[in-house]
């Protein structure tokens, strides 16, 4: 049986990649939780340090809210969004993907943009001003998730827009959480 897509290839890459979980799909808040407790679980065999582990649960769960805001209303046909932890070394990333309409865009990168040129206590400063003058609007609130993915992080969010047609583009997110 000869199939176009071969499954231990796919396997073999998670495998070599340290891939911890991967999922595909439209998110809710049944497979959030069913997503975090997976991870938690994995991450317990794997003995890892329990701060290093709040650091990529604080990551992972402002990337899934991320997702929930911007998620592409059904009947728009577009592939669902997906999330991906692994590790490497002694670190590990933890990358979205969601389709994001095309205007949204300048805004999200100019939010992660600026996030990612400040320093702790910067951020720990804007982070502050941020939550007092939130407003939440159809592109996001203030960037609060971002912030919190660098400030918990400790490292610059990483990001990539594909265009896929008029009017939407793949939005990849990636952090990677360290011990430090």
């Amino acid at each position: 049986m000869e199939s176009t897509i071969n499954i231990y290839d796919i396997y073999k890459t998670m495998s070599d990649n340290k891939i911890i979980l991967i999922y595909q799909g439209l998110f809710d808040q049944v497979m959030i939780k069913s997503v975090i407790a997976m991870t938690e679980k994995k991450l317990i065999q794997e003995n890892i340090e329990e701060g290093l582990r709040r650091k990529l649960f604080n990551v992972m769960v402002e990337g899934l809210q991320n997702i929930c805001k911007h998620q592409v209303v059904a009947g728009e046909n577009l592939q669902n969004p997906f999330l991906m932890i692994g590790k490497e070394d002694s670190s590990y990333n933890v990358v979205t993907g969601n389709f994001i309409r095309n205007e949204k865009i300048q805004v999200v990168k100019e939010k992660i943009d600026f996030i990612n040129t400040l320093n702790k206590e910067e951020l720990k400063e804007h982070y502050k001003t941020a939550r007092l003058n939130s407003v939440i609007s159809d592109v996001g609130g203030a960037g609060l998730g971002f912030i919190d993915m660098v400030r918990k992080s400790g490292n610059k969010l990483e990001y990539k827009f594909y265009e896929s047609g008029v009017h939407f583009s793949f939005f990849i997110l990636h952090s990677k959480i360290s011990n430090n």
